[in-house]
């Protein structure tokens, strides 16, 4: 899960999160990205993040989506 908050001009606070659902690994796999993503398989992926590419992990990933939900108000 991500949350991002955002005080506009007029002092209003917007506040949004990204979530994604998935399964931990039984084993590390991938090199790629960092903290939990060699183990974080997502629903409905046969890779972990640590395998994926990073545009196709960006795609998907929980900070995408916060960010991509934040945008709408900048």
């Amino acid at each position: 899960m991500c949350s991002l908050s955002y005080k506009n001009s007029k002092k209003k606070l917007i506040t949004v999160e990204g979530k994604i659902k998935g399964s931990i690994s039984h084993k590390i796999l991938g090199s790629n990205g960092f903290g939990y993503d060699p183990i974080f398989v997502p629903i409905n992926k046969k890779k972990t993040f640590g395998e994926m590419l990073s545009y196709q992990k960006y795609k998907i990933d929980h900070r995408s989506k916060a960010f991509k939900k934040i945008k709408k108000f900048l």
